[in-house]
């Protein structure tokens, strides 16, 4: 019986998600990465994977298009895997930086989420990188 006991709690121990250490809070039940994955799949608006793919590495046809010259054309989603913690804060706003200036994404929508979300968000896709 103590050897059942054994086996089973070392298998328990082997199969828990390693999603669930990384960065617990102490009184959270779920980890930042998990927090992080579930907002990147259900925001408040369209889900991130729409567009940027199960792990934010982009190449999901958002539209299809034809240019003047009635060639089609597809738009996709960018790769934000590399996009550093203040860069993705910025997508979010529906902002980013060119040549100094601060300008608005023609597609991106705007998300209303808080620092602690779009630093979830992060640890997600950082975790995701780290783990392929």
């Amino acid at each position: 019986m103590k050897l059942l006991l054994l086996l089973l709690l070392s298998l328990s121990l082997v199969a828990e998600d390693d999603t669930n250490q990384t960065t617990q809070e102490d009184d959270s039940f779920l980890s930042t990465v998990e927090y992080g994955r579930m907002l990147y799949r259900q925001p408040r608006g369209i889900s991130c994977s729409q567009c940027h793919g199960k792990e934010g590495k982009g190449g999901q046809i958002i539209a299809k298009y034809y240019d003047k010259k009635k060639n089609p054309k597809l738009l996709r989603g960018v790769d934000i895997t590399s996009y550093s913690l203040e860069e993705l804060k910025a997508s979010l706003r529906n902002e980013y930086i060119e040549n100094n200036h601060k300008k608005h994404h023609k597609i991106m929508p705007i998300y209303y989420l808080t620092d602690e979300e779009a630093e979830a968000i992060y640890a997600y896709l950082q975790y995701s990188l780290e783990h392929q």
